[in-house]
């Protein structure tokens, strides 16, 4: 019996990392952005990559100053499309992609009085 509970265990253990879905999207966006104390908004493309190896939380890695940001976004929704938030004390980033045509916008929103910030839109690909 004690075998048995041992085999049960064993098994749930590989069947959980099983349905965890590992993913990295590579994005290209079209960003609008306006830096602190700035007067004007400025356009660039920005080159991301999102991922999640525990279908929980999402990092990202900005590739034009390569630095993965140290905050990960929280995954609320993952079904047709990903929907993922992250709330600092004066910031909210959110990610949106639509699964169906791997279409994405991803915005950088601060609260603390400041004129600042990004929105971007553009098409991913998935890994």
């Amino acid at each position: 019996m004690k075998k048995l509970y041992l085999y049960i265990f064993l098994i749930s253990i590989f069947c959980n990392v099983g349905f965890a879905q590992s993913f990295t999207y590579h994005c290209n966006l079209d960003t609008q952005f306006i830096n602190k104390g700035e007067k004007n908004w400025k356009n660039k493309y920005i080159k991301f990559s999102f991922t999640s190896t525990d279908n929980k939380t999402i990092s990202i890695f900005d590739h034009e100053i390569e630095v993965t940001y140290q905050k990960k976004l929280d995954i609320l929704e993952n079904d047709l499309r990903l929907f993922a938030i992250t709330m600092e004390k004066s910031k909210i980033r959110t990610l949106i992609i639509d699964k169906q045509n791997n279409y994405a916008t991803y915005s950088l929103s601060y609260s603390d009085g400041a004129e600042h910030g990004q929105y971007g839109i553009g098409k991913c690909k998935l890994q």
